[in-house]
């Protein structure tokens, strides 16, 4: 499926700022799963700016504009191939031979290798009720005890914009029983990490047509955020729509939690500021 992506965001402020300085996560990742054929990220008014990869692999633009402006807009367009990914190990509760079993997920080597993203952070720190409930799953392999955790929160939570904030927790999530994909992501991921499966946050975008989208049009996409479990591969998962991962998805990178891969941050000297969001996605093939 081939995704032409255009995601403008920014800030406008009540009176002209000074200066800003800002770190942008925009720009999709080539991965087996995905190529990225054309990237380019433009800000307004033009800006000093620098691009690296960070500790998660992620691409990062930091720039600063130190002239005063009372917008500041930034525009990511990219180009993305994906491939579906045609194993319904899920749908069969399949697991592979290959899979590691709770005690080899639970060793000193896998906790040593796996520290980070088995690491339980204030986002992600599962409400106790789904601790306990989580915990009655360890009676199956980690795969599928991944994939129930993954079936509770979809069925004990509602899809409900607004319920939550963008510093929401996941225990504030689950004891309020709604949020958006970032909520469900952050609960799923505590509940997994809580078992001792390596699990980590991933965000991108979403063609909310999925694979079926008509060819040519132009629709308002999403950013989107899912999950990644290993045991003994990662696999990626969405709890918010219960299902694979497939071709609709563009991935941007991942993280601990939403902190590691906020798509824009930063600091301003100035007044107050309101923030502005538009994705903009057509399937082209």
């Amino acid at each position: 499926m081939r995704l032409s992506i255009d995601h403008v965001t920014g800030f406008r402020y009540a009176s002209p700022v000074r200066a800003s300085y800002n770190e942008a996560r925009m720009t999709p990742v080539s991965t087996p799963a995905q190529v990225v054929w054309t990237s380019r990220l433009t800000i307004t008014p033009t800006a000093w700016r620098t691009a690296y990869t960070d500790y998660w692999g992620t691409a990062v633009t930091c720039f600063e504009v130190h002239e005063p402006h009372d917008r500041l807009q930034i525009e990511s367009r990219a180009l993305v191939e994906t491939r579906p990914v045609d194993d319904d190990w899920d749908v069969q509760r399949r697991v592979p031979d290959s899979d590691l079993g709770w005690a080899d997920l639970h060793s000193t080597t896998v906790l040593d290798a796996m520290s980070e993203y088995l690491l339980t952070t204030d986002r992600t720190a599962p409400h106790e009720e789904l601790a306990a409930l989580a915990a009655e799953f360890t009676d199956r392999p980690p795969r599928l005890a991944a994939l129930d955790v993954c079936a509770l929160v979809h069925d004990r939570m509602a899809y409900e914009v607004g319920a939550t904030g963008v510093t929401s927790t996941a225990a504030e999530a689950w004891a309020g029983g709604r949020g958006v994909c970032q909520d469900f992501s952050h609960v799923t991921c505590g509940a997994l990490r809580h078992l001792g499966i390596p699990a980590r946050y991933v965000s991108g975008y979403l063609h909310p047509s999925g694979p079926e989208a008509v060819r040519g049009d132009a629709v308002e996409g999403e950013s989107h955020s899912w999950v990644e479990f290993w045991c003994g591969s990662w696999q990626t998962y969405d709890p918010t729509a219960m299902h694979r991962v497939n071709e609709s998805y563009v991935r941007i990178g991942h993280g601990r939690d939403y902190s590691d891969v906020s798509p824009l941050r930063g600091t301003y000297a100035g007044g107050d500021s309101e923030m502005f969001v538009k994705v903009t996605i057509t399937a082209l093939s």
